[in-house]
C-alpha cells in the first residue's frame, strides 16, 4: 500500500484487481480519493470538512467598503512562466470603490464573516475544494442544492465526475453511508452562502471586456498566463463583474505581473484564442477524470476540427459523427473514450511559437 500524501490528506493505493482499476482511499479523512475511471484526486472528496487553521483566511466584508470578490481559482490554461499554479480561494478587496485592490491573493479556505446584528455573526467557510466544484456545476448550468447526510447532518459535496452529473444515490463524507434521494441532483455547500451572508445575488449582468490584446511572447520573457473569467462566488461591489480572456504576463522576475488584465479578442505570436473553446478547456483540465482524455480530433473524411460543447465535453466517447460532413468514425490510437476540444491545438502553437520565438 503506496502513501501518496497531499497536504492533510494521506492518501493510498489500494489495487482492486476485480475492478481493474487502481483505486484510492484517503486515511486521514476515512473518504475516497478516486476519480472515475480510476485516476487520483489532488485531494480526497472528504478534505473539505477538515481545514488547517493556519491555512484559514478570515475575511469581513464590511472592512472593504470598495466590495469583495472571491473565485474557485483554477489553473491557467497557459503557463509558460516558472511560477507554480496557485490553487484555491481567489480574494480580491478594495477599501475604496475603484481603488487599488488591498487583497489579491489566494487562499486554501476563506471564511466570511458579516455582522447580522450587534451580538449576532454568521460565518461561512468556503474551500477550494467547493469551489472549484461550484465552479463546474455552474459552467454546466446544474441545479445546485445543499444537501444534508440525513444520519450524521454533514453537508454533502458533489465534486469532479459527481459536480458533472446529477445523481440520486450520494456517498456522505462524514459517515460514509450511503443516502439516496427521490430526484436527481447536485449539492454544494456553496449555495446558499450568498442567503446565509445576507447579500442579494446581482441582476447585473457582466460587463463585457472592451480591449483587445495583440502581443508577442517575446514581449513578456518572464512568462503568460491565460484564463477565461469565470463569476465570482461572491461579489459585493456596486459595479458589474467584467467577462472576457484574462491574462497575466512578466517582464521579469517580478511579483507581480506587468500584465493584468481582461480583454474582450487575444492575439499572441498571431494565434487568436477562441474564447468558448478557451472556457470549456478550462473546465475540463480542472477534472481528475478528464486527466489525458481531451484532445484535439479531425475528421479522417474531411479533416474538420471536432469540438464538444455542452454536456458532449464532459463525457468521454468513442463512435463520433462529424460536426461538420456527418462522417461516423472512431478516433485512431489504442485510447478511445475522449473529448475533443481544437484548444488543444491553439496550446500547441503557443508553445512553438514560444520556443522559435515568435512563430507559430
Amino acid at each position: 500500500m503506496t502513501s501518496l500524501s497531499n497536504d492533510d490528506c494521506h492518501i493510498c493505493h489500494l489495487p482492486l484487481p476485480r475492478a481493474g482499476r487502481p483505486k484510492y482511499w484517503c486515511l486521514a479523512h476515512g473518504a475516497s480519493a478516486t476519480a472515475r475511471y480510476g485516476g487520483k484526486l489532488e485531494r480526497c472528496e472528504g478534505a473539505y470538512n477538515s481545514i488547517v487553521d493556519l491555512r484559514r483566511f478570515l475575511l469581513r466584508p464590511a472592512e472593504y467598503a470598495g466590495g469583495v470578490a472571491l473565485w474557485g481559482a483554477v489553473e491557467p490554461v497557459y503557463n509558460s512562466t516558472p511560477k507554480r499554479p496557485e490553487m484555491g480561494i481567489h480574494v480580491h478587496a478594495r477599501k475604496i470603490a475603484g481603488g487599488s485592490k488591498s487583497i489579491d491573493r489566494n487562499f486554501d479556505a476563506v471564511q466570511v464573516t458579516v455582522d447580522k446584528d450587534l451580538l449576532e455573526q454568521e460565518s461561512v467557510i468556503i474551500t477550494k475544494e467547493t469551489a472549484v466544484a461550484y465552479y463546474i456545476s455552474r459552467f454546466l448550468e446544474r441545479k445546485i442544492e445543499s444537501l444534508f447526510c440525513p444520519k450524521c447532518g454533514t453537508p454533502h459535496l458533489d465534486s469532479d465526475w459527481f459536480a458533472v452529473k446529477p445523481h440520486r444515490t450520494h456517498l456522505c463524507h462524514g459517515c460514509n453511508e450511503l443516502f439516496r434521494l427521490p430526484d436527481k441532483s447536485i449539492s454544494n455547500p456553496l449555495s446558499v452562502v450568498q442567503l446565509k451572508l445576507g447579500y442579494k445575488k446581482s441582476s447585473k449582468p457582466p460587463r463585457r471586456a472592451t480591449k483587445r490584446l495583440n502581443i508577442a511572447q517575446a514581449e513578456y520573457p518572464g512568462g503568460l498566463q491565460i484564463w477565461a473569467s469565470n463569476p465570482a462566488l461572491l461579489w459585493t461591489s456596486r459595479l458589474s463583474e467584467e467577462e472576457g480572456i484574462h491574462i497575466h504576463g512578466w517582464t521579469g522576475a517580478e511579483r507581480k505581473p506587468t500584465l493584468d488584465d481582461t480583454f474582450d479578442t487575444v492575439v499572441i505570436d498571431g494565434v487568436e484564442l477562441n474564447e468558448e473553446q478557451l472556457r470549456y478547456y478550462m473546465a475540463q483540465s480542472a477534472l481528475a477524470y478528464l486527466r489525458g482524455k481531451v484532445h484535439s480530433i479531425k475528421c479522417p473524411n474531411c479533416q474538420a476540427a471536432q469540438f464538444d460543447a455542452g454536456e458532449a465535453a464532459f463525457r468521454p466517447k468513442k463512435e463520433r459523427i462529424c460536426h461538420c460532413c456527418r462522417f461516423e468514425f472512431e478516433p485512431m490510437g489504442r485510447r478511445k473514450l475522449l473529448v475533443s476540444n481544437p484548444f488543444v491545438d491553439t496550446i500547441a502553437a503557443l508553445k512553438q511559437a514560444r520556443r522559435h520565438g515568435g512563430h507559430a
